[in-house]
């Protein structure tokens, strides 16, 4: 579905370094970092939106940019800022879409609309943030993608919103022929969801992993100085506290403590980026 290889670009001061994945179909992968690591600009480079300096994306098996017509015509996309569209009505953007996509299905679209209680003749500048994304959402879905790329669809949105959003995004891959990427910095919106994760920070890839191992695997050691030293673990970083420690590190076998917890993602981005190594 998506392979990417070696890609690296330079934006002024910023450059995205050699990131490597792939996601085959039926699957949600997100993506992970601080602001200002990378992840927009990875999106934009898998969009065709930005040209790599360096490496090789392939979706669909096809190149990007010498099967550009059929590429774009099977990606759903959502961003976070959409701006662009303040001044159109949902009619208005129906007509963008009619005419953009060759397998637009308006009966499906006007589904999304009504089941997200959105009335046809709103204008989307005057819609919340959450009845925004929805719509753009609804677009997104209603051309028989096999991929939607998302780029923080959650961001500032209530608990609520966000749940409805990627309970739909579960649905939309449940029958194995369509893949999501999503972009956020909103880590636990991943943790019910996703089946892999492409972590980046300042512009390099941490690790890609899938959600099986990335559960079984991290562990979280916590106690006194003394005891992560009596630990002999070997950690990725330590966070230190006012009254304990805290160890990250990789388990390789059966670990049975009550030191030991199961970090979120949020603790294991945390760790990689503010621990001491």
């Amino acid at each position: 579905m998506v392979k990417v290889e070696n890609l690296s670009k330079s934006r002024g001061e910023f450059k995205l370094e050699n990131i490597s994945f792939e996601l085959k179909e039926g699957y949600i992968m997100g993506l992970i970092g601080p602001n200002g690591s990378g992840k927009t600009t990875l999106i934009k480079l898998i969009l065709g939106l930005l040209k790599a300096d360096e490496g090789e994306i392939k979706i669909f098996d096809k190149d990007i940019f010498e099967d550009e017509i059929y590429v774009k015509d099977n990606i759903g996309f959502v961003f976070d800022n959409f701006n662009f569209y303040q001044h159109l009505s949902i009619k208005d953007y129906k007509r963008i879409l009619r005419s953009s996509y060759s397998k637009f299905d308006e009966k499906l679209f006007n589904s999304y609309i009504e089941s997200f209680e959105i009335k046809n003749k709103s204008y989307i500048g005057n819609l919340s943030k959450g009845e925004a994304i929805k719509v753009m959402l609804a677009g997104a879905l209603s051309h028989d993608a096999r991929l939607i790329v998302l780029d923080e669809p959650t961001a500032g949105l209530d608990p609520l919103v966000r749940k409805d959003i990627l309970k739909l995004l579960q649905e939309v891959i449940e029958d194995g022929s369509k893949s999501v990427i999503i972009s956020t910095h909103i880590t636990s919106d991943l943790d019910g969801i996703a089946d892999y994760i492409t972590f980046i920070n300042k512009g390099k890839e941490v690790f890609t992993r899938n959600m099986e191992w990335i559960k079984e695997r991290f562990r979280l050691f916590r106690g006194s100085s003394e005891e992560l030293k009596n630990s002999k673990l070997n950690f990725i970083s330590v966070k230190k506290n006012k009254y304990y420690e805290e160890g990250l590190f990789i388990n390789n076998k059966e670990l049975v403590s009550e030191n030991v917890s199961t970090p979120t993602l949020e603790d294991i981005m945390y760790h990689y980026i503010k621990g001491e190594k």
